[in-house]
């Protein structure tokens, strides 16, 4: 596999990709969010998932009134099947992955996403002061409702 620098969400990030079919795995990815490298196999399974319904027109099919879930539109459970997905949390097992499949690990900097930390958002809670009925950001400035 190649690693190559891409993005996902709002962070870049690497991704590992198969460059020869002998290779077990369809896609890696790190996700610096979770600190996780989340593996995807060439081995499919069968699973099941809600998906929207369609009309006879392949348009998805709008529900009356708002769904307990937030979603404004119906959905039906199907059998598909999906690739099997392995998730590693632990760097030193992130670290080992990488280095025996990833054939560009020497010249590539990979570690640099496992050594970043997301930077401080105000978004991120710290504590929450029960005593004085207010939720804080990292800076410790109050956090309020956004509607």
């Amino acid at each position: 596999m190649k690693l190559f620098t891409t993005f996902f969400g709002q962070s870049k990030t690497f991704k590992l990709m198969p460059i020869n079919k002998d290779c077990p795995y369809m896609e890696v990815i790190y996700d610096p969010s979770m600190e996780m490298l989340a593996v995807l196999s060439k081995t499919m399974k069968e699973n099941y998932e809600m998906l929207p319904k369609l009309d006879d027109d392949g348009e998805i099919i709008h529900s009356k009134k708002s769904r307990a879930s937030g979603k404004k539109f119906k959905e039906e459970r199907r059998l598909v099947k999906v690739p099997q997905e392995y998730y590693l949390i632990e760097r030193a097992e992130q670290e080992e992955f990488i280095k025996e499949f990833a054939v560009n690990a020497d010249t590539y900097n990979w570690k640099q996403y496992l050594d970043a930390k997301l930077a401080g958002s105000s978004n991120i809670i710290q504590e929450v002061k029960p005593e004085a009925g207010v939720i804080t950001d990292k800076a410790g400035k109050p956090l309020t409702a956004v509607k």
